[in-house]
């Protein structure tokens, strides 16, 4: 539970700074950097999220079922 909340936070993280670089940059002028800023917070979400589901769901889910990988 205490690897979730650090997941949790990590995101939230992610998205305070993402809304902060926002905010300094102006959106009608720079627009393919606002684009690059979300896709690169998404990205960095989504590597948290997977390797949180691998290390810790996919060794879970390892005891109750025997998978091949």
């Amino acid at each position: 539970m205490r690897e979730f909340f650090v997941l949790i936070g990590q995101i939230f993280i992610i998205a305070l700074v993402q809304t902060i670089i926002e905010v300094f940059l102006d959106i009608e002028k720079r627009p393919q950097q606002i684009k690059i800023i979300n896709i690169a917070c998404v990205m960095g979400s989504l590597y948290l999220l997977l390797q949180f589901v691998f290390t810790y769901i996919i060794k879970e889910l390892q005891t109750f079922i025997r998978m091949p990988f």
